[in-house]
């Protein structure tokens, strides 16, 4: 949907917004189609994205959180300072002569884009002037090594994007159990993350985890698990993943399961069978039947249809897999055995090998009809 930007200044805005918030309602117009022109009705939604001209030189907020516009911050749901070149959230914190918070009703942060801020650019109350938020965007900024200790202690939080910032290392294990027990979103893609806590497979509500562009070598068992009930999506593609964890057959809601560009060398026995909602599957570019394609290409014999059944001679495959899915196809390297699930598997030792083999077979009986003509 279309959004007109507002091309008054930002002081312009918050002075109107506060003039609405302090005015007597007025009785409704029928003749108004839009009452959003009423100049008394109160603005929930401030949209302040790409104005870095307008915060510098100070490079923080102070311009929106002036006390005499606290009349309209008070009836806040959505604030957007997307891109707007903040180095600092100072000022957004508690004080020893405020009561109430800043932003009492504010539901939907977007902090994204400001590649300045940091773990020292939120105060250590933050937390305390957002009693009522659900979401929260920082992509694209520089958080790390560690999630801010006040931003964990947001416990109403619902969506959760950390996107492309700094966080290295092990993920807060307190998430889940201590922190952030109602998410349903957690994205944290682009980071260098190299393990996650076990509290993730306690969050009952959570329905997407995208944990892209890490480097995760391995989940701990119970991440995710069956606790995560209406766990639907998960994406941990671009990782250095060699395995997954037993409990990931429990988390039977799952619809799409992405692990694409691993380090895979194997499709867990019972994935198949146990996730049967699955309607995307992709296991491209991974390591998947890497010794076994070698050890079968050295001792075949490359007869036709009888090696072309080799592929998948040494177990490259679990039955439940290829019962349900079937083998890559030679061309696509995708397994079409069920319509309702896209099952990828190209990049894979064995869909290469598979080709290659359909190849050669081809060449051979090219060459075999060349003959049958020449004589």
């Amino acid at each position: 949907m279309f959004i007109k930007k507002d091309t008054r200044k930002i002081p312009d805005i918050l002075k109107d917004a506060t003039s609405r918030a302090v005015a007597e309602p007025s009785p409704p117009n029928p003749a108004d189609d839009d009452t959003n022109n009423d100049k008394n009705t109160i603005v929930t939604e401030m949209r302040f994205a790409r104005r870095a001209p307008e915060f510098n030189p100070q490079y923080n907020v102070s311009m929106v959180i002036e006390p005499q516009y606290r009349p309209a911050l008070n009836n806040l749901v959505q604030l957007s300072l997307y891109d707007c070149g903040l180095q600092t959230l100072a000022g957004i914190e508690q004080s020893n002569d405020r009561v109430e918070s800043l932003f009492p009703k504010l539901e939907s942060l977007d902090l994204g884009r400001n590649p300045k801020l940091n773990n020292e650019s939120f105060p250590d109350t933050f937390h305390t002037q957002f009693p009522s938020l659900v979401q929260l965007w920082l992509d694209d900024c520089a958080l790390g090594s560690n999630i801010p200790s006040t931003l964990l202690e947001i416990s109403t939080l619902e969506g959760v994007r950390i996107t492309n910032n700094k966080l290295e290392g092990e993920l807060e294990d307190g998430i889940g159990i201590r922190y952030w027990r109602e998410l349903k979103t957690l994205a944290l893609d682009g980071n260098q993350l190299t393990s996650i806590g076990r509290g993730i497979g306690h969050l009952k509500y959570l329905e997407k985890l995208q944990l892209r562009g890490n480097a995760l070598t391995s989940l701990p068992e119970g991440v995710p698990s069956a606790k995560n009930s209406v766990l639907s999506m998960i994406s941990l593609s671009s990782n250095k993943l060699t395995s997954l964890s037993y409990s990931l057959m429990g988390v039977v809601t799952l619809t799409e399961l992405f692990l694409n560009g691993n380090q895979l060398e194997s499709v867990p026995e019972g994935l198949a069978e146990k996730l049967d909602g699955l309607t995307k599957l992709n296991l491209a570019h991974n390591l998947i039947g890497k010794s076994n394609v070698s050890a079968g290409s050295q001792s075949s014999n490359g007869d036709g249809e009888e090696a072309m059944e080799d592929v998948n001679a040494e177990g490259q495959l679990p039955p439940d897999f290829i019962t349900r899915f079937g083998m890559p196809d030679w061309k696509s390297g995708q397994c079409s055995e069920e319509e309702c699930c896209v099952v990828r598997m190209e990049g894979n030792p064995i869909a290469e090998e598979i080709k290659k083999r359909h190849l050669d077979e081809e060449k051979r009986k090219a060459k075999e009809m060349a003959m049958d003509v020449e004589e």
